[in-house]
């Protein structure tokens, strides 16, 4: 029997794309069908930082790297967080849109944006305070998705990594589409978003998130078993699982001082 694992969170961490795909999850609703929506494009970079160096870390995103990004153009930042409290704590990730690929025939953003002895400092001050990290290229599917209320404040969300059977792609689709978000609507969900990853990870590797205001969501229970009681809920799951090989789930905290412009709340 397929079992849901609880991972780490650089396991999990592409999916943290979503927020934006929430926020445009009803972008496509006026399209013909047989138009294909418009996708939008995320980077995320996975980031662990060094035990003892959060404090110097947030602070160093802050008065520089949020600095640089912002003057380079980047034009929102979303960052979150694992171990809230489940998972490793000492990593992030940042999510920013990507506008175009051609972009990356540049110079990286620090590059461009600093030179000389400003620029070794920065690259310095940033490997002195990191570990590792690693970018993942990941693609909405805001038809799949239920965007949070306009004065909603996120305060964490569920994630659930899932990688799908070669070939069962529109059929994964379709059961969220078609099975699990009419429920999850009917029982007030308070976001749903789904991406999937193109470059950077695991083909069939897509990617979840359950946005939540409270930590006191999850006391309540699941939504499908709030809404349809144990029998329906086993009966939803049944229809998922001949679609995939296997699923992560963790939790994830958002980090609103790290962030700008477009969160998941507006």
């Amino acid at each position: 029997m397929r079992r849901v694992l609880v991972v780490v969170f650089a396991a999990a961490v592409c999916a943290v794309v979503i927020r934006v795909s929430a926020q445009q999850g009803q972008r496509s609703a006026g399209s013909a069908a047989t138009q294909s929506p418009k996708r939008a494009w995320f980077a995320v970079n996975v980031v662990t930082i060094k035990r003892g160096s959060d404090t110097a870390w947030r602070d160093f995103q802050k008065t520089q790297t949020i600095p640089m990004q912002q003057k380079g153009g980047v034009k929102q930042r979303d960052t979150w967080q694992s171990g809230a409290p489940f998972g490793d704590g000492a990593t992030y990730a940042i999510v920013t849109p990507i506008e175009k690929f051609e972009d990356y025939d540049k110079p990286q953003l620090a590059a461009r944006t600093l030179s000389g002895e400003a620029l070794r400092a920065y690259q310095e001050k940033n490997a002195s305070l990191t570990v590792s990290n690693h970018m993942f290229a990941v693609q909405d599917r805001a038809e799949l998705s239920v965007a949070p209320a306009s004065m909603a404040k996120i305060r964490g969300a569920i994630l659930t990594d899932l990688t799908v059977l070669p070939g069962h792609a529109p059929q994964y689709e379709a059961y969220v589409k078609n099975d699990l978000l009419p429920v999850l609507k009917k029982g007030n969900v308070g976001g749903y978003s789904v991406s999937v990853t193109i470059f950077g990870g695991k083909a069939g590797e897509y990617h979840a998130v359950q946005y939540f205001e409270s930590y006191g969501e999850i006391d309540k229970g699941p939504i499908p078993t709030r809404v349809l009681g144990q029998t329906g809920a086993q009966a939803l799951n049944a229809k998922l699982f001949p679609h995939i090989a296997e699923a992560n789930r963790t939790i994830l905290r958002y980090v609103p001082e790290l962030s700008y412009s477009r969160r998941p709340t507006t």
